[in-house]
C-alpha cells in the first residue's frame, strides 16, 4: 500500500524566500560594502564626463573629415 504525499504550497515558500533575499540584499549593501567617498565619486563622474565629451568631439571630427572627403571625391564624377 503506497501513501500519497501532498506537497506543501510553493507560493508561501517562494514569497518568504524572496522577502528574505531582499532583506539580505539590503543588509549586504548597508553593512558589508565599502563605498567610495562623495568627493571621489564626484571626481570620477567629472572625469568620465570630460572624456565622454572629448571622445564625442573626436568622433564628430573624424566623421566631418570623412564626409568632406567623400563629398569632394563624388564631385569629381
Amino acid at each position: 500500500m503506497s501513501r500519497v504525499r501532498v506537497p506543501q504550497p510553493v507560493q508561501n515558500k517562494s514569497k518568504m524566500n524572496f522577502i528574505q533575499y531582499i532583506k539580505d540584499s539590503f543588509d549586504e549593501l548597508n553593512n558589508h560594502m565599502t563605498w567610495i567617498s562623495k568627493d571621489d565619486a564626484q571626481k570620477t563622474t567629472v572625469t568620465v564626463a570630460v572624456f565622454t565629451i572629448l571622445f564625442a568631439l573626436a568622433v564628430a571630427g573624424i566623421d566631418y573629415v570623412f564626409q568632406t572627403g567623400l563629398d569632394n571625391f563624388f564631385k569629381l564624377f
